[in-house]
């Protein structure tokens, strides 16, 4: 057992809590847009290039504020931060809710993404360096759930404000504003991570400064060395995945519209199904993540997302079966999103531990971007079964880059799993 193993049991769940309440309005939002644009594209008269923009907007801001906040986190610390990036969701989460047009809407969805963005970063690598060796892997995947706790109160705030009318999502959007402000509150009372201050000098109990820092000290570290390495494996496929998660996740809605069902209720059931598919995917990978360890939880999830998308595509799947295919896809789905975005913060030093999965986290969202913005244009020129097997192949690659280069970190501590710089 390592020194900071002995943590409080209290601080090590209120962490847990308060750190993945970040993932939860991730996917809370993601998911508002996802069914809503329909809705905003008729309101607002939008091309199919802004409709695009208008999307995706959140993960282009995730982009800038992943990279931001996570070499701040890096310097200043991670608890300071956790309250500053969730006001940026609160507050452009309204003015998202009362735009009236597109470069309104665009502007505040753009700037709502910085704050999740820099959220991923800091509250991985917070509770990355509170959990206890042995079983850290159930924390951070029990974190990363509750993205999809997330899209399931968001489908149930569709379900209850449906009846509003076209601008039922002015008030779901609204409805995430208000959920926000209880987690602001409880982040100001976390205590800082210890790995951290001792990172900083500011500890001197435990590991040593040398042992955390392992001789990286600034941002750009994570391209030289033994770290440059690190940085390539793991946000190329994190890249990889969320080109096909993002792609095809982010228009469920869609898809089980234009494909299966003409029924705004019963797409949204259909997506409450997913959301609980996945959920119960989380619930399978948290169980092993541990004792089967990362690396084939990793590979596991990578391999079953490329054999479904293929099959799925040269089957040419439509109608009603797209549920429980998808339910299949999402929970396998789960194994290789979890590992991916917790994996970082096991590698990187503590010096440069949000910096780096800041970093990881820029290239990810550049890959969801793509998948979000070129998958309408992709179904419309070579077809909904041709554009599985195109997902099927990027998770391929992942799988094979993941195969030669992923390491096993399950019940190690930080100091161990983390690569040096030299």
């Amino acid at each position: 057992m390592g020194y900071f193993d002995t943590l409080p049991f209290g601080v090590k769940i209120k962490t847990l809590f308060v750190s993945s309440a970040g993932f939860l309005l991730d996917g809370y939002d993601l998911s508002v847009i996802s069914f809503a644009e329909t809705f905003i594209s008729k309101e607002m008269n939008l091309t199919a290039p802004l409709l695009g923009l208008v999307v995706s907007s959140s993960l282009i801001g995730m982009v800038i504020g992943s990279i931001i906040l996570g070499n701040l986190a890096d310097k200043l610390g991670r608890k300071k931060l956790m309250g500053i990036d969730l006001f940026f969701f609160s507050f452009f989460a309204l003015t998202s809710a009362i735009s009236q047009n597109f470069a309104e809407l665009f502007a505040s969805r753009l700037l709502l993404g910085i704050g999740i963005g820099g959220d991923y970063p800091i509250s991985s690598t917070m509770l990355s360096e509170i959990s206890p060796s042995a079983n850290r892997g159930k924390y951070l995947v029990a974190s990363v759930a509750m993205y999809w706790v997330g899209t399931l109160l968001a489908n149930v705030a569709n379900l209850l404000f449906l009846p509003v009318g076209i601008y039922f999502w002015r008030w779901v959007f609204l409805t995430g504003a208000i959920i926000s402000i209880p987690v602001i509150l409880l982040r100001l009372k976390l205590t800082e991570s210890p790995r951290w201050l001792v990172s900083v000098g500011l500890l001197k109990e435990g590991p040593s400064k040398e042992d955390e820092n392992k001789g990286a000290e600034r941002f750009f570290d994570i391209f030289k060395g033994k770290l440059i390495y690190i940085t390539l494996f793991a946000s190329s496929v994190w890249f990889l995945f969320d080109v096909a998660a993002y792609g095809i996740g982010l228009y469920y809605p869609l898809i089980l519209k234009q494909f299966a069902f003409p029924s705004a209720y019963k797409v949204i059931y259909g997506t409450i199904a997913i959301s609980f598919a996945a959920l119960l995917g989380y619930l399978l990978a948290g169980s092993l993540i541990d004792t089967l360890g990362r690396r084939e939880v990793l590979l596991i999830g990578l391999g079953s997302m490329a054999l479904l998308l293929f099959l799925g595509g040269i089957t040419r799947i439509t109608g009603g079966i797209l549920v429980p295919y998808f339910m299949g896809f999402v929970a396998l789905e789960q194994w290789a999103g979890a590992v991916t975005l917790f994996y970082p913060t096991e590698l990187f030093p503590t010096s440069v531990r949000a910096s780096g999965q800041g970093f990881a986290t820029a290239v990810s969202r550049i890959g969801a971007i793509l998948g979000v913005y070129f998958f309408p244009e992709m179904v419309s020129i070579i077809g909904f079964s041709s554009s599985l097997i195109f997902f099927a192949s990027t998770s391929f690659i992942a799988f094979f880059i993941s195969l030669i280069f992923a390491k096993e970190t399950k019940r190690k501590q930080l100091e161990d799993t983390s690569i040096p710089l030299k």
